[in-house]
């Protein structure tokens, strides 16, 4: 008697529950060792079967367990005439906003900031890849977008708004050549002259390092060759030698020790002369890095198969290229490798970096004096010109403190110089020093003067001496 009791009570129970899905007319079993009953939303009536069950059955939308109805998360569904909508337009299959994810603002990550650089007193006809020489500018503006798709999936966008110095490597000629503040922004190493909005970044990284060291990352992203800021006042000389912005496939590793390794490869923002697929390129990286506020260091080696993928090294070698006539591309490729080393303790910074090529370059893709080294009549090389083999080295220090109503506060002082670069339009020395001051959460003023030597006229510079004065103010979000 007390068992019928028992039942009679969880078939009520499973019958209330079932309310909650009038919609469907889904049956419900739910049995014991010695029991069955059956509800249905209609006709309602009990059925009892002295039989023994030896299973329990699971039905759409309720779980039983130890014989209790519990129900189930209702499921979500888009509406027919959404699916259709979509369908219409060519979205079936992607990712689409709805009401069926909730909790998605846990899974999105969303940040960016602003830098508005202004002033630029001083000279500003340098012509020297790296530097930018509007008077005013954004530079840049972007938005981050991060989601964690799964504990092994994670993907990240940077949209990049940037109107530093643009310029477009077609208008060279063989005595003139023309810089510009960054070709991976501009993504313009090949051609043109208008690309202010970049789609900058995208990638999908396959991770878990609570279970494995190993990542794969791919994706439009910065490639592992040394180390560098984004889009600073003024790009150092081992950073214009060294940025390589491409889609790519990388495979990597984070091992516990702070070793770190990867191994990447991409295709080239030029093509070789004569060839409308753009070519192959890999590179390798490998590095130690143990961050602390007190005392930290970190130190790496990276090597690259062709520094044509260097996105400024391929814009400034399209020039020569197409002010010879021979058209956009270059002739035959060389590698590279990239050091750092950075170290920290308590409010003092060391860093240096150093950049170079391992072997020449072709005399026509990049000669060693540069543009002295190009006949102005034909924009061939003349007669007992080389290629060069370029490289840049930096060193830089730095102090942080509070002072004045307790800001955070830094100032630094570098010195960078170069050889056989003049054809890649860098100065031969630069001394740099600068200031930034934490006015506000998240909202920081910074003031930076650079002075360059060029190149002699005899080695392909302008053989000038100029002082450019920048002030930027930045602010950032997440």
């Amino acid at each position: 008697m007390k068992l019928k009791l028992i039942v009679a009570s969880m078939s009520m129970l499973g019958f209330v529950s079932c309310q909650v899905l009038a919609a469907t007319n889904t049956t419900t079993t739910t049995t014991t060792d010695t029991t069955t009953t059956t509800t249905a939303p209609a006709p309602k009536h009990h059925r009892h079967h002295h039989k023994k069950v030896h299973h329990v059955k699971k039905v759409e939308a309720e779980i039983v367990y130890k014989d209790m109805p519990v129900m189930a998360e209702p499921v979500c569904t888009i509406s027919h005439s959404s699916m259709l909508m979509i369908g219409m337009t060519q979205n079936m299959g992607r990712a689409i906003p709805s009401s069926c994810n909730p909790g998605w603002f846990e899974r999105i990550m969303l940040s960016g900031g602003i830098n508005v650089d202004m002033g630029k007193w001083g000279n500003r006809n340098g012509n020297f890849i790296g530097e930018n020489t509007q008077r005013l500018s954004l530079n840049d503006a972007y938005f981050n977008v991060g989601a964690k798709i799964n504990d092994w999936t994670k993907a990240f966008a940077s949209i990049s708004y940037n109107t530093a110095t643009i310029n477009d490597p077609t208008a060279a000629t063989p005595a003139n050549h023309i810089a510009e503040y960054s070709a991976a922004y501009s993504n313009n190493a090949q051609s043109g002259s208008t690309q202010t909005l970049q789609l900058e970044q995208a990638f999908i990284t396959l991770a878990n390092f609570d279970e494995s060291p190993i990542f794969v990352q791919v994706g439009k992203q910065f490639q592992d060759f040394s180390r560098y800021p984004l889009h600073p006042i003024t790009r150092s000389l081992t950073q214009v030698m060294s940025e390589t912005l491409a889609t790519s496939a990388k495979i990597g590793f984070v091992a516990p020790m702070g070793f770190t390794g990867s191994a990447f490869v991409f295709d080239n923002p030029i093509p070789q002369i004569g060839q409308s697929s753009k070519p192959t390129n890999y590179g390798a990286s490998l590095g130690i890095d143990m961050p602390s506020d007190q005392f930290g260091w970190d130190l790496g080696v990276a090597y690259l198969w062709d520094l044509m993928g260097v996105n400024d090294i391929a814009y400034a070698v399209n020039q020569f290229n197409i002010a010879a006539g021979l058209g956009e591309g270059y002739q035959s490729r060389t590698s590279g490798v990239a050091a750092y080393g950075d170290i920290n303790f308590g409010p003092f910074v060391f860093d240096a970096r150093y950049t170079t090529a391992t072997g020449s370059f072709n005399v026509q893709d990049l000669p060693s004096r540069g543009v002295a080294d190009i006949s102005p009549m034909t924009g061939l090389p003349i007669a007992g010109a080389t290629g060069a083999k370029p490289w840049t080295a930096g060193v830089q220090a730095g102090y942080g403190f509070d002072a004045f109503w307790g800001r955070q506060q830094d100032i630094f002082l570098g010195y960078q110089w170069s050889g056989e670069a003049a054809g890649l339009l860098l100065p031969k020395h630069r001394w740099l020093a600068g200031y930034n001051i934490d006015m506000w959460k998240d909202t920081k003023i910074g003031i930076e003067w650079d002075h360059d030597n060029a190149y002699g006229t005899g080695s392909g510079g302008n053989g000038k001496t100029t002082n450019l004065v920048s002030l930027r103010a930045g602010v950032q979000f997440s």
